[in-house]
């Protein structure tokens, strides 16, 4: 049992390593997007973080938001969303909607490094 125990430790740590350090959103990056996304709240992006934090991370390390642009994430999205659904991971389409503004909003902020 304590080996399983370890097993899980390394694995989550090394997870962690190679998962994108992500930026923290704010109230700025609510006001850059409000244009393209009216009504959009610093909760929802706060939202859309954790999901794609909770779902994304199931399947591979997280992206930085900012390594792709919106038209890349605008792509990528719905095709990830659709085969993680395949694998019994529920992710509905306003989930969905809350992982995408966060990526695309999240894609014109600051670069920050990778691990």
């Amino acid at each position: 049992m304590k080996k399983n125990t370890s097993v899980v430790v390394a694995f989550i740590m090394l997870t962690a390593c190679f998962s994108a350090k992500l930026a923290t959103p704010s109230a700025s990056d609510v006001a850059r997007v409000s244009n393209k996304f009216p009504n959009y709240t610093l909760t929802n992006l706060n939202a859309g973080k954790v999901l794609f934090e909770e779902h994304c991370a199931l399947c591979h390390g997280l992206r930085n938001p900012t390594s792709r642009n919106e038209e890349n994430w605008n792509k990528i999205v719905p095709r990830m969303v659709k085969k993680a659904n395949r694998k019994k991971v529920r992710i509905d389409e306003g989930q969905q909607e809350l992982i995408l503004k966060y990526l695309v909003t999240m894609s014109a902020g600051p670069k920050i490094k990778q691990h």
